[in-house]
């Protein structure tokens, strides 16, 4: 039991210098780690955009969706493959997995959903369909598609929503 519990702690000792070592590799790494970040001000909602993440935008004075991965961040540009584009040019960035989740553009599937399961329910407790209940989960769906012929899929870059550049 002896030597094997001296085995056990002449490992740990050694090791403790490799454990310090690969922890300082990683501090360096990280010391100029560089983000876009979209905020929603006082609304606590930021996203945060890293090297090898694909965007979707628009720049000012055009209406061709551009979709990119990020290369790298310089200054107050971002790199992609093959061009640069200033962070004060992009107008608007479409939504994606980042985004999505932000209440605004969910109301849609809410909506069917809540309005396909509130259907199930009442036919699952009482046995049939009630005009009522259709008429309820008719609006509720018929709600769901108006805001998804309404709400954008762009987050316009303007006012309260801003994009910025992070050095950390």
């Amino acid at each position: 039991m002896k030597p094997r519990f001296a085995v056990l702690l002449m490992t740990l000792l050694f090791s403790i210098p490799a454990f310090s070592q690969r922890k300082q590799e990683l501090i360096r790494q990280n010391e100029h780690r560089n983000l876009l970040m979209l905020q929603k001000k006082n609304k606590n909602k930021n996203v945060y955009y890293e090297k090898g993440d694909v965007i979707s935008f628009q720049i000012n004075g055009r209406k061709s969706k551009i979709k990119a991965e990020i290369i790298d961040f310089k200054d107050s540009t971002i790199i992609f493959q093959g061009f640069e584009v200033n962070v004060d040019q992009i107008k608007c960035i479409y939504i994606d997995e980042k985004t999505k989740w932000w209440l605004r553009y969910k109301t849609a599937q809410l909506s069917f959903i809540t309005g396909m399961g509130y259907l199930a329910l009442d036919v699952i407790n009482t046995g049939k369909i009630d005009k009522n209940t259709l008429a309820v989960t008719g609006t509720i769906v018929g709600v769901g598609l108006v805001a998804k012929l309404l709400i954008s899929n762009k987050i316009k870059i303007r006012r309260r929503t801003k994009l910025k550049l992070l050095k950390l």
